[in-house]
């Protein structure tokens, strides 16, 4: 089958429904209505999300590993109360005892999630009950400190200033899930409670209800606080974002059309159509079940910046026709069947490009590429339907446009006027434009390995009071993060050869950098062993052992409290308090542990869980899906773009002279502004391909068709071809690139770097494309390498003149 007859196949459905929608407008309004109906359904069921096991599979041994400590262990989850005293009192100062003590068996009691709750108080009372006066306190402590090195190390963390101006104390609430109870919702179930909410909220009853001295401060921070802080500005950033990207799109689009439109107003017609694409996007979420996270808070308005193009380049083919006499409906079809071919190998590219993101290991980056590409595909079938019925039904006849095109004052004329001396430079020295770019891009591959990826979850999130709060946390603390060993065996707690592993891997795991000590309920044994005056050992007489373990379910201390000894009997916790780590460092930690378990625990199993190993698996994830989701983008394209050109060279020319090139440029500009990898900046390559390469394809069909029925030389066919091309494909490109680019303003810094990359892109695209494409074709066309015209079935009297958008 010919390349002509396909062609034709193509534009005769396209102008068929352009023609339909605009002889059936009534018909076309009520099947959009019924669509928004239904999209409405499902728009219900939305609801905000967040927390960092959304980036990795529920069947994930990670997610599984983390379920096992939460449900079965009720721990993971730790909440600091940092108490800060006044100048005038101290950690040793009695009142301040008896507030945080009373701080740690309120917070035991009232907080229900609570599994254990841990203060220097309770260090204290080991020794006959809380001191009297502030001399006793003293001794205590120094008791404490002197009675062995865990404990010694256990005070460390919950008195971080011990004896260097011993003014903050803290007590760590651990937790596993929480219960939220029910009819608690937000928004009408859009934003429902989290347990961070629930316990966060019981946390601060109590605190508000203690009394403390006066000057004596408590600050409640971890984790759980952060992210529900965190979530809290997730709706009014996702509404400030879109109501921006809104504004700005609308003002560009003004810009760009007042020339074309004698009635400014006329230009909000294609808006309504991605609005309502947007609409229907949003009911496909809650149909399928994707929720709004930190990631999907970008899917709005950069739907909004891709889906307006195809409303914009068919308002614009329509005006045009009307504008050269013909009426409505013959316009209508005509802008279909032109502007819908070009933009359905737009539509194309970007669904193979967005489609790949389907490879990305991380689930809201899958979410976020098929969300994005189900609203461009609507925005698609909205403009060659419901647009045209708008068009035609607003269309009062008033089709004069308000300048000339060939009016230079004019700003089209201009825009029109520069790229004309750029296309002149370009024919004149296609090597030396080669040469520039070719060392630019050059040094683009080569900073991409340089470009950082982002080793730390809590660097997504917003620089707020809470975040401020968590690192001045880290910096206090000589270990904020614990590292959970879940030990399997068989009867473990009556086996005393088990027992002993235990004990080996706790001496050996703690002798390693970064661990500052371990705790479990055999080092728990051995302490209170040790202080007894006896051996610090688990006894391996059966009944002896069983009494120590009867003993210790007795008392407070961590982490006997998140044991539950008859309901995990094949089952022991290893908690390992772990310095602040950076980077690699935490990736180094848990290989040392794992390699510990597999040389001490010989026959046991040892599961490795926490917020360390959640965050590292995340960073894991992103970087290998930049790999996965690029090759695939750009291996799928190439394949998608020879189909639809019938030309493997040609395919190659345009993935290589845009979409390469323009990714090389990408890269060196992220090296060079600090902008790292992400869950979502790894998406600049699928987008990339899948956007901006269309700006390409537009110029580069219109260079074919000027040589094929102008009968224009290769020069000619280049200015000609960008010329014509500049305003609506630079009209195009603005617009998507300040939808992605007003995420710069974004308080997440996920979303601003994102933003920075994606309207970096676009911008380079559209140089690749009106620059370094059309050097390159041109070479290319001089040795022979290209085709030098087009079979078009369109070039009949139907047919759109070379002059034509």
């Amino acid at each position: 089958m010919s390349e002509g007859t396909d062609t034709d196949r193509l534009g005769t459905l396209l102008e068929r429904t352009g023609r339909g929608a605009a002889n059936h407008t009534r018909a076309v309004l009520v099947i959009v209505l019924l669509i928004v109906g239904v999209a409405a359904v499902g728009v219900m069921g939305v609801q905000m999300s967040m927390g960092m096991e959304l980036y990795l599979e529920d069947d994930s041994d990670t997610i599984q590993n983390w379920d096992e400590l939460q449900e079965d262990f009720n721990t993971g989850n730790v909440v600091f109360a940092v108490v800060e005293t006044g100048e005038n009192s101290d950690i040793f100062d009695p009142e301040v005892i008896r507030s945080v003590d009373e701080l740690t068996g309120q917070y035991q009691a009232d907080v229900d999630a609570a599994a254990t709750v841990t203060s220097y108080t309770q260090l204290l009372a080991q020794n006959g009950g809380l001191p009297e006066t502030r001399e006793q306190a003293v001794a205590g402590l120094a008791a404490v400190e002197s009675s062995g090195e865990t404990n010694a190390q256990i005070l460390d963390n919950l008195v971080p200033t011990y004896g260097e101006g011993n003014d903050t104390a803290i007590v760590q609430l651990q937790y596993g899930s929480a219960e939220v109870p029910d009819g608690q919702d937000d928004l009408f179930g859009f934003m429902p409670p989290s347990e961070s909410e629930v316990v966060e909220d019981q946390i601060n009853a109590v605190t508000d209800s203690v009394s403390v001295p006066d000057g004596t401060e408590v600050t409640i921070t971890g984790g759980p606080i952060f992210e529900e802080a965190a979530f809290g500005l997730m709706l009014p950033e996702m509404i400030t974002l879109f109501a921006l990207a809104f504004a700005v799109i609308l003002t560009t689009m003004t810009l760009v059309m007042r020339g074309r439109l004698r009635k400014t107003r006329r230009v909000v017609i294609p808006l309504v159509t991605t609005l309502v694409a947007l609409f229907t996007m949003v009911g496909m979420m809650g149909v399928v079940g994707f929720n709004f996270n930190a990631i999907m808070l970008g899917v709005m308005p950069v739907a909004l910046g891709l889906g307006i193009d195809y409303g914009l380049q068919i308002q614009t083919r329509y005006v045009e026709e009307r504008t050269g006499g013909r009426g409505p409906v013959d316009a209508a079809g005509i802008a279909a069947r032109t502007a819908g071919r070009s933009l359905t190998l737009a539509l194309g590219t970007t669904l193979v490009g967005l489609g790949s993101l389907l490879a990305a290991s991380v689930p809201p980056v899958r979410q976020f590429g098929v969300t994005a590409a189900f609203s461009v595909l609507m925005s698609m079938f909205l403009s060659l339907t419901l647009l045209i019925a708008l068009l035609t039904i607003f269309d009062d006849g008033d089709t004069e446009t308000t300048s000339s095109e060939s009016d230079e004052s004019s700003p089209a004329g201009g825009i029109e006027r520069v790229a004309g001396g750029v296309a002149s430079v370009i024919t004149a020295r296609p090597l030396a434009v080669l040469l520039v770019f070719g060392l630019v891009i050059a040094g683009g591959f080569a900073a991409y390995p340089m470009v950082q990826t982002q080793d730390d979850m809590f660097d997504y999130w917003p620089d707020i009071e809470e975040k401020d709060d968590l690192e001045e946390l880290e910096a206090t603390v000589g270990s904020p993060n614990l590292l959970y060993v879940v030990v399997e065996g068989e009867d473990i707690y009556n086996d005393a050869g088990q027992l002993a592993a235990v004990s080996e891997f706790e001496d050996e795991i703690g002798q390693t950098d970064h661990v500052v000590t371990s705790l479990s309920p055999v080092s728990a044994v051995e302490m209170q062993a040790a202080q007894q005056g006896g051996e610090a050992s688990v006894s391996t007489d059966p009944d002896r052992r069983q009494q120590q373990f009867d003993a210790l379910r007795q008392t407070d201390i961590p982490p006997v409290g998140a044991q539950p000894f008859e309901e995990t009997p094949d089952r022991l916790l290893v908690q390992l308090y772990v310095e602040e780590l950076e980077g690699d460092e935490e990736e180094e930690v848990i290989a040392t542990a794992e390699s510990t378990a597999a040389e001490t625990l010989d026959g046991m199993d040892a599961r490795i869980s926490g917020n360390i190993v959640i965050n590292r698996n995340v960073i894991e994830n992103v970087t290998a899906g930049l790999t996965r989701t690029t090759l695939l983008s750009f291996g799928a394209g190439l394949i998608f773009l020879g189909v639809a050109l019938r030309s493997a060279r040609e395919s190659l020319v345009l993935v290589g002279s845009v979409a390469a090139s323009t990714m090389a440029l990408v890269a060196g500009g992220m090296f060079l502004l600090g902008v790292p990898w992400n869950p979502l900046t790894v998406t600049t390559a699928s987008i990339v391909f899948g956007v901006g390469i269309t700006y390409g394809i537009h110029v580069y069909e219109r260079f074919r068709e000027e040589l094929a029925v102008s009968g224009a030389s290769p020069e000619g066919a280049i200015e000609a071809a960008i010329t014509a091309k500049a305003r609506p494909v630079l009209g195009s490109g603005a617009t998507t690139m300040f939808g992605f680019g007003v995420l710069l303003v974004s308080e997440f810094p996920v979303l601003s770097n994102f933003g920075l990359a994606i309207a970096l892109a676009m911008g380079l695209a559209l140089l690749s494309a009106f620059i370094f494409m059309p050097a390159v074709v041109l070479l290319l066309t001089r040795l022979d390498l290209v085709p030098t015209g087009m079979p078009r079935s369109e070039s009949g009297p139907e047919a759109p003149s070379p002059s034509d958008d």
